[in-house]
């Protein structure tokens, strides 16, 4: 028996292709809600290489309230649960990453150019960190600062990885598909705290070491509470019972690595026990740090005038698996300061092994022709450098060496008046 076809109707091929059509349409429409149009290539002002902090709004919001809380107390409190997701465009490549605020005072917060610390995912780098911070140049001292690193690593010292980048900020917005940029100037970038700062110091992989400070933040917070309450004013910027004396603990960076870790453990017991007998007064620093690198680093921190990196709760240390001895690392220095008189390293005057240390490493540095050399070094860095900060910072000492020469001298008449005292 033969089966009739059934005829197809045409217009019914017509209603479904046009139905099938409006589907694809509607779903490509779909499927690009979420897509950010293109982006016009960023204008620079300088030959810096760039650096893009993208945010979608809502992160940016979360950060943006807690930089309005610190402005408001006038101090910024930060914690692991304040990082969010990010993107950092380098060089026109991408890195998944992870930032917060940070800084502790809120000239950190001006603006947008906020200092942020980063973490890049993947185990991926930038310029050979992982982890750093980016901010204001000016927050450390501008070149200053950039030139006493210098000096601190030829000294063969531990050092961090500090250079400029031309930094923006993008926003990708929530209700019009769009992004924001913002072209936030010249940012300095300063390597933190991690196995890679060790290992590009030339030392084998061990903890790094520092005092707590959250302690002093949070009375530093209720100081400025009280003031703005009681229409008083605050006498200085640090509480005085963490500002100005040692009851701050001993911890160390990346703790949960360090206590999964038998070899590193053992090594922070032993720092922890060394700087505790230290800060009790039971050894003298001869016999918990080294001598050589601890006096050249306080000499280098008096030259530039970074004596704000010889306060206690900056103080880093990194215990040396090899020696068994603690070795100063440089940090945050806020160089580029005129020296009132020479500061001495934390709880250091009373040893004389070390004080003969100190003297000759101030002799060496406070030679004119050291810095002369230091400047010869880097005159080419140093010119390109400032050219583009003297250019945003109108007015700005950018770098100051006439302050690092008077610096010299009064490092000077410090050794006449020794050479006076032994007489």
């Amino acid at each position: 028996m033969l089966v009739k076809k059934k005829r197809s109707n045409p217009f019914l091929l017509v209603a479904l292709g046009s139905f099938l059509l409006l589907l694809v349409l509607l779903s490509h429409k779909k499927g690009n809600s979420k897509t950010v149009k293109v982006i016009p290539e960023i204008s620079q002002n300088t030959n810096y290489n760039s650096l893009q902090v993208i945010l979608n709004e809502k992160h940016f919001e979360t950060l943006k309230a807690k930089r309005d809380e610190a402005v408001s107390i006038g101090v910024l409190q930060t914690s692991d649960d304040d990082y969010v997701p990010a993107t950092i465009r380098y060089m026109k490549e991408d890195y998944k990453a992870s930032l917060r605020l940070k800084g502790d005072w809120t000239d950190h917060l001006e603006g947008l150019k906020w200092s942020y610390r980063i973490k890049l995912a993947d185990d991926r780098t930038i310029k050979g960190m992982r982890k750093f911070s980016v901010h204001h140049p000016g927050s450390r001292g501008y070149l200053n600062e950039w030139l006493y690193h210098k000096a601190i690593k030829q000294e063969g010292l531990v050092g961090l990885r500090y250079d400029f980048l031309e930094g923006f900020l993008q926003v990708k917005m929530r209700s019009n598909d769009t992004a924001e940029t913002k072209n936030v100037g010249i940012y300095a970038i300063e390597e933190t705290f991690d196995k890679r700062l060790i290992e590009n110091n030339g030392r084998k992989v061990g903890v790094i070491l520092k005092l707590t400070e959250a302690d002093m933040w949070r009375e530093s917070a209720k100081v400025f509470e009280i003031s703005k309450r009681t229409g008083t004013q605050v006498d200085g910027k640090y509480n005085p019972r963490y500002g100005s004396n040692n009851d701050m603990t001993i911890t160390a960076y990346s703790l949960s690595t360090i206590f999964a870790d038998t070899t590193l453990n053992k090594q922070f017991t032993l720092a922890k026990n060394l700087l505790n007998r230290y800060k009790r007064g039971e050894l003298p620093i001869s016999k918990v740090f080294d001598v050589e690198k601890t006096a050249k680093f306080t000499a280098i921190a008096n030259l530039f005038g970074g004596t704000h990196g010889l306060t206690a709760h900056n103080l880093r240390w990194f215990y040396n698996p090899i020696s068994s001895l603690i070795e100063p690392v440089a940090f945050d220095g806020n160089s580029g300061y005129k020296l009132p008189a020479l500061k001495h390293y934390w709880k250091s005057e009373s040893d004389l092994i070390f004080q003969k240390a100190l003297y000759a490493a101030l002799e060496e540095v406070s030679n004119p022709q050291y810095l002369e050399n230091l400047q010869i070094k880097y005159q080419d860095d140093l010119n390109r450098l400032a050219k583009a900060q003297q250019a945003e910072f109108k007015g700005e000492a950018v770098l100051s060496l006439d302050i690092l020469k008077e610096n010299q001298e009064v490092l000077r008449q410090e050794l006449s008046k020794r050479i006076i005292d032994k007489e």
